[in-house]
């Protein structure tokens, strides 16, 4: 993810949206069996996003232990792959 002071990112495939404009339509965490084994484990989320163009712009955000730091990615998605985002707040991964 790029995202600088002017509110544009830039998802993996190179395309900038302005973030003021999407309407978030779910949010939850990615289910991760590792939380079985470690409770203190900092679940990974997600937020789905429509944008006024009927793009749905999928954002996670992962814990990364060994930098000590969030990280987050956006990605486009059909339709199709919005649904389970959609239907479940807690996604299997």
């Amino acid at each position: 993810m790029d995202l600088d002071f002017t509110g544009f990112i830039e998802t993996e495939c190179g395309k900038k949206f302005k973030i003021d404009i999407f309407d978030q339509l779910a949010l939850g965490v990615l289910q991760s069996e590792k939380f079985l084994d470690d409770p203190s484990l900092v679940p990974t989320t997600f937020s789905l996003y429509k944008t006024i163009t009927d793009l749905y712009l999928l954002e996670i955000t992962r814990f990364d232990e060994e930098k000590d730091n969030l990280i987050t990615t956006y990605k486009i998605l059909s339709e199709a792959e919005a649904a389970p985002y959609l239907d479940n707040c807690y996604i299997s991964i």
